[in-house]
């Protein structure tokens, strides 16, 4: 939460003020605002600082209830803040068709579960310099997958040796 500047912290001398009920009451000095705010059992608040010969915005409110509704309003935002679960396959080019099925069941289970997937193909040596055969391994794990997932991100290049996909389940 952002702590705000209240009351004789202030350090602008003359501030737009609003009151309570939301109305602008004009520029005032910092004191006068202070006396009004504390006579109406209030604190005065500092919500936009000077710049450019402008004034700074002060608001007369109960700091202690803004504060608890901010508070309030960060935890409703967290809780329903969605995040996304990621699982990561790697696999080679040279990856046989039981391998590819295990790893297609394993992915089938966690989209299942909700999770986002990762697919990269790690092409070390002379196999990074045959895309056909990336391409192959790419199309055979999709086929497998293919009936609950759907790619988000095709199949690009990140590193000289490294090729990575993103697949989500379907709706």
């Amino acid at each position: 939460m952002e702590r705000r500047i209240i009351n004789e912290k202030i350090p602008n001398h003359q501030l737009l003020v609003i009151d309570d009920e939301g109305n602008k009451l004009g520029i005032m000095q910092r004191d006068d605002a202070i006396a009004l705010a504390q006579d109406k059992g209030l604190d005065l608040v500092l919500f936009v600082p000077s710049h450019n010969n402008q004034p700074a915005l002060a608001k007369i409110i109960d700091y202690g209830k803004f504060a608890y509704e901010q508070k309030l309003k960060e935890k409703h935002a967290h809780k329903n803040q969605t995040v996304i679960k990621v699982k990561e396959v790697k696999v080679r080019p040279q990856t046989g068709d039981h391998d590819l099925k295990w790893r297609a069941e394993q992915v089938k289970g966690w989209l299942n579960d909700g999770y986002q997937i990762k697919f990269k193909i790690q092409a070390f040596g002379r196999i990074g310099f045959k895309p056909e055969l990336i391409q192959e391994t790419y199309d055979r794990f999709i086929a497998l997958v293919g009936e609950i997932a759907k790619v988000i991100t095709p199949l690009k290049k990140l590193t000289p040796v490294m090729y990575e996909a993103t697949i989500v389940k379907n709706k």
